[in-house]
């Protein structure tokens, strides 16, 4: 069952963008569904793993596209993913250490923390590509 289903509400109006949001939400998807199968340490952890690769390669992504300068939003929206990948790393390495870790509950974290972040920072995003695609 999906945590989290992409609707119009998350497109940010940037095709490149939407795409990825969608991939990272087919990943929290994917995760959720191998930590609920029970399919075992290696298995939900190679899900989980999958996905905490693609937010840094999305994250980067997203970067690459904002302007330090003239981005309002720019120091925010650089805060909120070094904050979602630092508690990522830091699951991921307690995960990595063979401490028990609940799963179950760090999915549903990752999967509320990407749905806040695409319907708020990375909308402001979206605006600022756009205004600044059509200048």
């Amino acid at each position: 069952m999906a945590l989290i289903v992409w609707n119009d509400s998350l497109s940010i109006g940037v095709a490149e963008i939407d795409t990825q949001h969608k991939r990272l939400l087919d990943l929290v998807n994917e995760a959720a569904d191998a930590v609920a199968a029970g399919g075992g340490r290696d298995i939900a952890g190679a899900a989980l793993r999958s996905l905490c690769d693609y937010a840094v390669e999305h994250f980067a992504s997203e970067e690459a596209l904002m302007d330090p300068d003239a981005y309002p939003e720019y120091d925010l929206h650089m805060a909120q993913h070094m904050d979602g990948t630092t508690k990522a790393l830091d699951f991921l390495q307690a995960f990595s250490a063979g401490e028990e870790v609940d799963m179950a509950q760090f999915v549903a974290f990752l999967a509320e923390w990407v749905r806040v972040h695409v319907m708020e920072v990375d909308q402001t995003l979206g605006r600022y590509l756009k205004s600044r695609a059509a200048a």
